[in-house]
C-alpha cells in the first residue's frame, strides 16, 4: 500500500496544543492515512483488542464531525513515508505500540499521554517509545 496522505481530524483543544515541529505530539480524536487508491485506515486509541490500545480501523472511531480537519502529510515525521509502500507491525500484546513501517523511516503510535501509559489519547512519535517509561 503506497501512502497519498496523512489526515489529522482533531478536537479544537487539539489544535491548540499541536506543535509540528516536535519528535512527538498527542491527540485526543484520531488520524487517517489515505493510500494511492484511495483506501483509508483510521487511527486512535480504543478499547480493542485491549483497553487503551491503538486501534486500526477502516472508518471513523469517533462518528461527530471533527473540529477541524489537517493535512500532515508535509510535516518532517510524515514527510519520509509519502509515497512510498507502508506495512503496520503491532509492537506486543497488548497493542499499545503500533509502527507505521516505511522503507527507512517510521512513525509510531502509542496510546500513552506524556509518558504516562494505558491513556484515552493517542500519541504520535518518529522514535519508537518505550513501554512503561
Amino acid at each position: 500500500m503506497k501512502l497519498k496522505r496523512v489526515i489529522y481530524e482533531l478536537y479544537e483543544v487539539d489544535l491548540v496544543s499541536l506543535n509540528i515541529n516536535q519528535e512527538w505530539h498527542e491527540i485526543d480524536r484520531e488520524i487517517y492515512l489515505e493510500f494511492e487508491g484511495g483506501e483509508k485506515k483510521y487511527f486512535s486509541w480504543c478499547n480493542k483488542p485491549a483497553q487503551y490500545s491503538v486501534g486500526v480501523q477502516n472508518h471513523r472511531f469517533n462518528t461527530n464531525e471533527p473540529d477541524h480537519v489537517v493535512d500532515a502529510s508535509n510535516w518532517n515525521m510524515w514527510q519520509g513515508l509519502i509515497g512510498n509502500e507502508i506495512e503496520l507491525i503491532s509492537r506486543g500484546n497488548l497493542h499499545q505500540i503500533l509502527e507505521i513501517k516505511g522503507q527507512g523511516k517510521s512513525v509510531y503510535l502509542s496510546s500513552q499521554e506524556q509518558g504516562s501509559w494505558l491513556s484515552d489519547v493517542l500519541h504520535i512519535s518518529s522514535t519508537l517509545p518505550e513501554f512503561g517509561s
